[in-house]
């Protein structure tokens, strides 16, 4: 039997990896600083790979593939080739791409400055620099490490607004807050027409799965079949709460941080093109955002039941904000401005 080694193994794409790995036969171990999945027939370890030698020694004398859901930099490619593996794969993100121009999904603070990317984005688009200033650029750093290492296979994934059962960060928790909290009416920049292409956990399940069998030095992007507008993910969400609110379509595409900007707010489509994956790995989804977004708002709305929602989703207390104060000055000053 095969062995499998997932650092991240508990977050919501370390749990779908390792769910998919296990149905096609693994033996898989995953690690996690603190927290234990709900999996049966998984081994779990506790390590913090920021101490010296932890993730070399809790691998130990080797494995099959080595999976890291959760790279952030350079160093964490060099933990990864330094352990033996018969092959790597590591998640990075779409953020790494750069239009033709140089510019990234990092700095774009308005609609002039996002990128303009292609619709769909083939993996041979142009990414950004590898530095160590942003994520995106650091994402990039390590993916180069990984990519020209020369001894073990090593595939990158770029995946793009990811989430599902599990998920810290939870975009989707932007609007399930709003129709638990009742409120009367929504408020959406660019008309609520913004797309930027949401990934499903269990499809990167699926793609890292088929990736591993293969063992092969590539990258592959993952988004959904049907990426919905930021429009799509409102309605919905609020009816699978039992809501009902009106909604105020701001025309403009609006800047980072304006009321309407939501998770999903982009000015410009970022969409992934999915064919590469389907032509060479013979990829196809395991589900659809239309057939998984009403499980997910279930299960937001119990993880955050009699909690404060910072510590149900710690990774999305800096990043989902709810100034319901300034939404409703704007609702009414574009109320009192309607002729």
């Amino acid at each position: 039997m095969p062995t499998a080694f997932v650092v991240g193994g508990t977050s919501a794409v370390g749990r779908a990896i390792a769910q998919s790995l296990l149905a096609a036969g693994w033996d898989v171990t995953v690690a996690s600083r603190s927290s234990s999945p709900d999996l049966p027939a998984v081994r779990v370890v506790h390590v913090d790979r920021d101490e010296d030698g932890a993730l070399l020694a809790a691998v130990g004398h080797g494995v099959d593939l080595l999976v890291d859901v959760i790279p952030f930099e350079v160093r964490h490619a060099q933990q990864l080739l330094a352990v033996d593996a018969g092959a790597v794969v590591a998640i990075s993100s779409a953020s790494v791409y750069a239009d033709d121009e140089g510019r990234t999904l990092d700095e774009a603070q308005r609609s002039d400055d996002f990128p303009d990317l292609p619709v769909p984005i083939p993996e041979t688009q142009r990414t950004v620099e590898p530095a160590d200033d942003t994520y995106s650029t650091r994402k990039r750093a390590l993916e180069l490490v990984l990519l020209g290492n020369g001894r073990v296979p090593a595939t990158i994934i770029r995946p793009c607004a990811i989430y599902g059962r599990g998920d810290r960060l939870g975009r989707e928790w932007f609007f399930v807050k709003r129709a638990l909290d009742r409120r009367p009416f929504v408020v959406l920049t660019g008309r609520g027409g913004s797309v930027f292409h949401t990934t499903a956990a269990e499809n990167i399940g699926e793609l890292v799965r088929l990736a591993a069998a293969q063992r092969r030095t590539d990258v592959f992007n993952c988004g959904d079949p049907d990426p919905p507008t930021v429009l799509e993910i409102a309605r919905r969400i609020c009816a699978a709460v039992g809501h009902d609110w009106a909604e105020v379509l701001l025309p403009g595409p609006g800047a980072r941080g304006d009321v309407g900007q939501t998770p999903w707010s982009v000015a410009k489509p970022l969409v992934v093109d999915m064919s590469k994956a389907e032509a060479e790995l013979g990829y196809r989804a395991v589900t659809t955002w239309s057939n998984a977004i009403d499980g997910q708002v279930a299960w937001l709305v119990e993880t955050t039941r009699g909690r404060d929602w910072k510590d149900a989703l710690p990774n999305g207390a800096d990043y989902v904000r709810f100034d319901y104060g300034a939404e409703d000055d704007l609702v009414r000053a574009v109320v009192d401005s309607t002729p």
